[in-house]
């Protein structure tokens, strides 16, 4: 009789463990394709990212540089596309759509609409011809310094030459934004304006 309930007793401690066994190996299989899934999703992720940065560029490389109806049509374009990169974070030293610093991303919008600037800010100084606030428009670079040096640029997106005001799109530490001359910061720091686009005439 004992054998007869130890049988079963053995019997069903095997069907335990095994249950256990699957149980773990269930488990196991459960972590692992949860981390394939993130995987997967980072992948996803990164896949529209760059998808995305592709498209921009490929919007940039389809961008006309010279068949324009007018100045004021090729500006407006070039601003236009400019704040496409609103909220891109800011990179030193880097000129691409990954991420720009100040004179990278002057320099990247106007090359798709023809135009070679310096590499740096102090560079870009040295392109186009000078402008007063009197005389500037939107398309103009605005440049500023710090302790007499030029260190920051930007793109002016509207002008008020009566107030003598403007307000700017640029890549600053905050990534690519649109500021006020207002704003106690830029006053102090204003240093000049050039401009690029239309100068022939």
């Amino acid at each position: 009789m004992s054998y007869k309930h130890e049988a079963p007793l053995i019997f069903s401690k095997g069907i335990a463990g095994r249950s256990r066994n699957d149980e773990r190996r269930v488990f196991t299989t459960f972590l692992n394709l949860s981390r394939l899934k993130r995987k997967l999703f980072y992948i996803f992720v990164l896949f529209l990212f760059f998808g995305h940065l592709n498209s921009v560029s490929a919007q940039a490389d389809s961008l006309p540089s010279s068949h324009f109806q007018s100045v004021e049509e090729e500006i407006d374009s070039l601003i236009a596309y400019a704040k496409e990169f609103m909220g891109l974070k800011y990179r030193y030293g880097n000129n691409t759509p990954t991420g720009f610093d100040c004179s990278g991303f002057t320099g990247y919008i106007f090359s798709q609409f023809g135009y070679k600037l310096g590499r740096s800010a102090a560079n870009q100084y040295n392109d186009g011809i000078l402008v007063s606030k009197e005389e500037m428009k939107p398309g103009d670079l605005v440049f500023f310094q710090e302790k007499s040096r030029i260190n920051h640029v930007g793109i002016i997106v509207s002008a008020d030459t009566a107030a003598m005001t403007f307000r700017f799109i640029h890549s600053c530490r905050r990534g690519v934004l649109i500021d006020d001359s207002t704003m106690e910061y830029y006053q102090k720091r204003f240093y000049a304006i050039r401009r690029i686009i239309g100068i022939e005439e």
